[in-house]
């Protein structure tokens, strides 16, 4: 994926403008598999493992916030594969440059009927859908909740995302109005047809590591371009290059420190809590709380750092040529996301002090 980093860096303003992705960075994320991390590998997808699949994350949200989003939600919606009936998964990511993206909030409302369901509901944040040729949309159904997959075609975006950062996600509002859904194309959690690690994966934590790992690669991003600015940049009123003075060299490396701190609890973490589920052991509710945990520390971390990052930058870094102006709005927002949220917090505190053994928030 790195090969990809000039040509993201290069198209990453016409991105923010336009309120999505381009269609050349689009296309080379497709081309390079990155919308089809998860999907299983005789579908054409790399299969990754969570830990490697969070890296490569990392790494395309370093060369911009938008696109490493971009390619984590449609990457984690490929992951549905493992939840779906083998003709249903054949369907919808059969074609090797077949994405998929979508929310999984259960807001549609499912009528039974033979053969599957009819849905109608509206869904928010849905990021990427405008590129997507499938759709994935929670509903309820009197079985439980389920994760129907539309044909785009069925599908109605409103233009809705007009946000701070992560402008060039394209996370619109989007509605479908009484679409037939057959059984083969709903995901349903337990049910699960292929044995994996990744489909037996607490749902709530794998999407909140994937927001995490967006967070990191902003934050990596924001001080590689303060170390990049601080060499060739003297600010006003003093005499010597950012670089040279020791507030600045005192400011980056605690940043940095902190930036490291909060990756390495990240993937311990994550790394722990994928080998137990390989092993076929369950998380506990402690376990997953801890996770969930570093995923939020994670995403808070990652927007102090850009915060310091930008602050370093001084006036350089308030204009729309710099990157660090970017960087500090997307690390902001993601922080904003409800899977990292400050009442993450909250609950590894209420599990950690009263030891409560359930918990359906992780």
């Amino acid at each position: 994926m790195r090969a990809l980093h000039p040509l993201i860096r290069a198209e990453a303003a016409d991105a923010e403008r336009d309120r999505r992705i381009t269609r050349r960075v689009f296309r080379a994320l497709v081309g390079a598999g990155a919308t089809r991390l998860l999907a299983p590998a005789r579908l054409g997808g790399a299969e990754q493992d969570l830990p490697t699949w969070a890296r490569t994350v990392e790494d395309l949200a370093q060369a911009d916030g938008s696109t490493g989003w971009t390619a984590m939600t449609t990457s984690a919606t490929s992951a549905l594969a493992w939840r779906m009936s083998d003709e249903g998964a054949e369907e919808v990511f059969g074609e090797a440059s077949s994405v998929a993206a979508g929310t999984a909030a259960p807001l549609g409302r499912a009528t039974e009927v033979e053969g599957g369901h009819r849905i109608s509901g509206r869904w928010g944040w849905g990021s990427a859908v405008p590129l997507c040729d499938w759709v994935a949309g929670g509903a309820l159904t009197d079985a439980g909740p389920v994760v129907a997959l539309f044909p785009a075609a069925d599908v109605t975006v409103h233009d809705t995302w007009h946000a701070a950062g992560l402008r060039a996600t394209a996370s619109h509002d989007w509605e479908v109005t009484d679409v037939f859904v057959p059984t083969r194309r709903a995901a349903r959690a337990g049910e699960i047809h292929l044995g994996h690690p990744l489909a037996a994966f607490p749902f709530l934590s794998f999407l909140a590591v994937g927001v995490a790992a967006v967070g990191m690669g902003i934050a990596l991003r924001a001080v590689e371009e303060i170390e990049k600015l601080a060499v060739i940049k003297t600010p006003q009123h003093t005499s010597q290059p950012l670089a040279e003075q020791a507030g600045a060299q005192l400011e980056l490396a605690r940043a940095q420190a902190r930036l490291c701190a909060a990756r390495a609890f990240l993937h311990a973490e994550l790394a722990e809590r994928w080998e137990q589920t390989a092993a076929g052991r369950a998380a506990s509710v402690p376990d997953r709380a801890r996770l969930r945990l570093a995923c939020a520390h994670a995403a808070r971390e990652a927007a102090e750092v850009t915060r310091i990052a930008f602050a370093l930058g001084g006036g350089t870094a308030v204009f729309e040529t710099s990157a660090l102006q970017r960087c500090l709005r997307d690390a902001h927002v993601a922080a904003q996301h409800t899977l990292v949220s400050q009442r993450v917090f909250q609950t590894y505190g209420r599990v950690r002090l009263l030891g409560e053994d359930s918990d359906d928030r992780l």
